[in-house]
């Protein structure tokens, strides 16, 4: 439990806070971005036209 007791130390907290939240919020908008793309297929494939 050394391990657990060093991560919740305040200096290695405020170091990863921050980078899980970057990583969060790419990861986020990665999974927002290919949810748009897979609806797109989807009205493409039961001929809707998306574009216009």
């Amino acid at each position: 439990m050394e391990w657990l007791e060093s991560l919740l130390r305040p200096e290695t907290l405020s170091l990863l806070i921050p980078i899980v939240a970057i990583v969060g919020a790419f990861s986020v908008a990665g999974l927002k971005a290919h949810h748009r793309h897979q609806e797109r297929i989807e009205k493409i494939k039961h001929g809707f036209n998306p574009d216009k």
